[in-house]
């Protein structure tokens, strides 16, 4: 009776906790006749996500492996071009947002490990002589590497997919 009694406390509590239930996987993420980047989850629903303060237009849109993290370049305005140029990579991961960068312009960036870390090449407008990479945790946003190619050392391995 004691067990019984035990079991059926045991059964009312959990069906008054709230249900865990994964987030709905990414399908894909794109830049929209909007200039907005968009995410569409695997059941269909397409959420253009807003713009971030001094915004003016996405691009490299890209969906990482484990389909639960999406990322895009975040272009500003440049006082010294004619053109918007990308300072900003903004990864968006179950809800949450990060904003990612060194100040630098962002020649390419790319997810690494399956989209828990995320690599970008970064440096100046023009006349780039040195490249400078970055590495990040794509949860946290801590840099966890930095490499320049005036330091002697070879490529790092999480740079093998960067184009600059």
């Amino acid at each position: 009776m004691k067990a019984r009694l035990l079991v059926s406390a045991a059964l009312l509590l959990t069906s008054l906790l709230p249900a865990q239930t994964k987030p709905v996987a990414l399908a894909k993420v794109y830049v929209g006749k909007d200039n907005l980047a968009h995410l569409v989850d695997t059941n269909g629903k397409d959420v253009a996500m807003p713009k971030e303060q001094g915004q003016v237009d996405v691009s490299q849109p890209k969906l990482a492996d484990d389909k639960q993290t999406a990322g895009w370049l975040i272009h500003q305005d440049n006082c010294c071009t004619s053109y918007s140029i990308p300072t900003g990579l903004l990864i968006y991961r179950a809800g949450k947002k990060l904003n990612l960068g060194d100040g630098w312009m962002i020649y390419d960036w790319c997810f690494v490990e399956g989209g828990s870390k995320v690599a970008m090449s970064t440096g100046t407008v023009h006349g780039m002589e040195t490249r400078h990479l970055l590495l990040y945790d794509a949860r946290s946003g801590r840099q966890l590497q930095e490499w320049s190619s005036d330091s002697g050392q070879p490529l790092p391995p999480w740079a093998k997919d960067l184009e600059y």
